[in-house]
């Protein structure tokens, strides 16, 4: 009795009884949901085998009419005159095929001049000239299968019309056979052979007209109102909910017949679908209420046992809250509420440890503390944190000392007060405030600091967003190194590389244009005493234009160029050049094929600069392909924001281990290139903020990138 006073047999008999509810409604919606479908899949299983197997079957009648009719086109019999043995030979083909039924001989007049069996004598020497059957098997001297006809005698026939050729391949005559749908024991065996339970399968002509069916009432009435015909009509494959002629929903297969034309219709009542889940619910019904029988008992057992040790436990928490971290429980037993107590008894002795050193650990904080403060003041790098207002919450010694204040002049201060440069001030605010909108980090590559004094210092900031426990940005902490010392160092080697590379260049020069001219020389010697040839003159002004392209080159190269940019639209950009190359393309057998958004792709830039390195591009892809090809070039924005343009080209290809000095100067694949173009090229992209690279395989062809920054402005 008292475990039936207890409130917490009552709660957990209550929990285990609403999972355990919970749980049969689950199984029973699940059920009701999934039962249903699964008993429709498996009913379209076996309606699609329906189908598919009565399809078989009619191919194969079809089939073996092929080769009767062959058969018949090859008996000299039916070409005798004699009625006897015209009549004697249908006899035959009715008796010997199972399909057949009837026969006729037809005159190439359209006359019946032979007929089996007896029951056709009616129509001996009747006219059939205009039936299609009989014209179109004279018309195509091949064998023609009908649709479904109504014969004079009411009843519904296939004909199959054989046209009897002559050595000059002229018909002289046409052998009918007939296939009696209502009475055919091949036709009315494949329906009948099919087992659906209440379901049913039947046939349907190019028409609608049902061809064939379990209920012989039904052929020959029209079932093109149906949807599933209709939908197989159309030269459809499916399986979906129709309701019949009798108002009772069928989930049906169908499926069509090519060379017939026909329809095949397999269906099951739709009610089938839910004699699983009917039979499963009354199961379920019964082990509920084993369940429910079972759940008391098990409650009830189960609720004595932890009682006891749980009272033991709350009296131990009690003792525990007043500050009595000596109390201990005896051990109870070994289930979860042993276990529990033993933690428990655990935990307090912890407890009381954890009072005893928590002071010396404070004391530890606090010099931790300490001891990192004094890391970051002696850090030369400049390291300091602002609020979302712009105040300075955290500045090192570095920087304080920098700008000839304490650190505690810097707190609650903003920048303005110590950076007189106004737009850096603005600067700076703007991307502490993206880092606070954005949660990301953001990194300057190089940026300067000044103080009041004029004092520069160079440095590469990174700005990081301190995230609280709610997940929003509290602080901004920048982390500024200090990088004036490696500005003066890059200072001095860049100046010894521009002295390198002039001297490079002047050698390169001279190496490049001495060829040229070796060449003018030449044949200006040779044609001194034969100057009527003409060649020689177009080979010495082809050498001079090569020297003029190789200068241009170089003094785009030595050089500063006055930029000024624009935004501007990358697609009209690049349409222009293709525009200028098109023609010189398509008198070398060259297409280029362009593909570009309908959107504008926005960059800011040096519009003549960019033409020059698409200009060059395009010329090394037409020149890569001398014989022809196709030249695609897609325009697009990348899933980094970046706008890409994708030159490909059909050429002969670059080694990969080649593909690496492109872009160097006086290096080029091509015979009597210099390498300056692509080095132009990819100096331009660089100024650009962009990037240029290659992808190439011997054989196939050479693919270029290029990736410009998009301009959200």
């Amino acid at each position: 009795m008292k475990t039936l006073q207890s409130s917490i047999f009552w709660k957990i008999y209550a929990v285990s009884l609403v999972v355990m509810l919970a749980l049969i409604s689950l199984i029973l919606f699940k059920a009701e949901n999934t039962l249903p479908e699964i008993a429709k899949d498996k009913y379209k299983q076996i309606t699609d085998e329906t189908v598919l197997r009565l399809k078989a079957q009619l191919e194969n009648i079809l089939t073996d009419i092929e080769v009767l009719g062959t058969h018949i086109q090859n008996r000299q019999f039916f070409q005798e005159e004699d009625t006897a043995t015209l009549t004697k030979e249908l006899e035959d083909i009715v008796k010997l095929s199972t399909f057949i039924d009837s026969g006729t001989v037809i005159s190439r007049e359209g006359n019946v001049i032979g007929y089996y069996p007896e029951d056709l004598s009616s129509i001996q020497h009747y006219n059939l000239g205009n039936r299609q059957y009989f014209q179109e098997a004279v018309r195509m001297k091949e064998i023609y299968i009908s649709d479904v006809l109504q014969a004079g005698s009411n009843r519904y026939i296939i004909a199959i019309a054989i046209p009897i050729l002559d050595e000059f391949e002229e018909v002289v005559r046409v052998v009918n056979l007939a296939l009696r749908i209502e009475e055919n024991s091949v036709l009315s065996s494949i329906i009948q052979s099919i087992e659906l339970g209440d379901g049913y399968a039947y046939i349907v002509d190019r028409y609608g007209q049902i061809i064939s069916h379990p209920d012989k009432n039904r052929i020959g009435d029209v079932a093109r109102s149906n949807e599933v015909v209709r939908k197989a009509l159309a030269h459809q494959t499916g399986y979906e909910m129709v309701v019949n002629t009798e108002g009772v929903e069928m989930y049906a297969s169908y499926t069509h017949v090519p060379v017939l034309n026909w329809v095949i219709v397999a269906q099951v009542p739709a009610s089938y679908t839910y004699v699983y889940f009917e039979s499963f619910q009354q199961s379920l019904l019964i082990f509920s209420m084993v369940s429910f029988l079972f759940l008391s008992i098990f409650t009830a057992l189960y609720a004595k046992q932890i009682i006891k040790p749980l009272q033991k436990l709350s009296k131990a928490v009690e003792q525990v809250a007043k500050g009595n971290f000596h109390y201990r429980i005896a051990e109870t037993d070994k289930t979860e509420v042993g276990q529990i107590s033993k933690r428990f008894n655990v935990m307090t002795a912890y407890m009381e440890e954890a009072q005893n050193s928590l002071e010396e650990k404070e004391q530890l904080l606090l010099e931790q503390r300490e001891f990192l403060r004094n890391v970051v003041n002696l850090s030369p790098n400049f390291i300091y944190a602002k609020d979302r207002e712009g105040r300075y919450t955290f500045v090192n010694h570095s920087m304080s000392s920098f700008y000839g204040l304490s650190v505690e002049d810097f707190l609650n201060q903003t920048e303005k007060m110590v950076n007189p440069d106004i737009e850096q001030v603005k600067k700076h605010e703007d991307e502490e405030q993206e880092v606070f909108r954005s949660q990301k980090e953001l990194f300057n590559h190089e940026e300067w600091f000044k103080n009041h004094n004029g004092d520069i210092r160079w440095m590469q900031t990174t700005k990081i967003p301190l995230i609280n426990s709610k997940g929003s940005v509290e602080q901004v902490l920048c982390v500024a190194n200090d990088l004036t010392e490696r500005k003066l160092a890059e200072d001095v080697i860049r100046k010894t590389d521009k002295q390198s590379v002039a001297g490079e260049l002047a050698a390169g020069v001279a190496h490049e244009i001495r060829n040229p001219l070796t060449s003018i020389q030449g044949f200006l010697q040779f044609i001194e005493p034969n100057h009527d040839e003409k060649h020689f003159f177009e080979i010495m002004l082809s050498e001079l234009e090569r020297i003029n392209v190789i200068v241009s080159e170089l003094l785009f190269l030595a050089k500063p160029q006055v930029e000024h940019r624009e935004r501007k639209d990358l697609r009209k950009i690049f349409q222009r050049m293709v525009d200028l190359f098109e023609t010189q393309a398509n008198l070398k057998n060259i297409q280029i094929e362009t593909h570009s958004p309908n959107q504008v792709l926005p960059v800011m830039c040096e519009e003549n600069q960019l033409k020059q390195v698409f200009v060059n591009l395009l010329k090394n892809a037409t020149e890569a392909m001398p014989n022809g090809g196709k030249i695609t070039v897609q325009l697009y924005e990348d899933e980094k924001g970046s706008v890409v343009v994708k030159i490909e080209d059909e050429g002969q290809g670059i080694e990969k281990e080649r593909i690496s000095r492109l872009g160097e100067p006086f290096y080029s694949t091509k015979e009597k290139g210099t390498g300056l173009g692509l080095m132009v090229s990819f100096r331009i992209i660089e100024k650009h903020q962009g990037s240029i690279y290659f992808e190439s395989e011997v054989g196939k062809g050479t693919t270029v990138y290029i990736e410009l920054p998009k301009d959200e402005a």
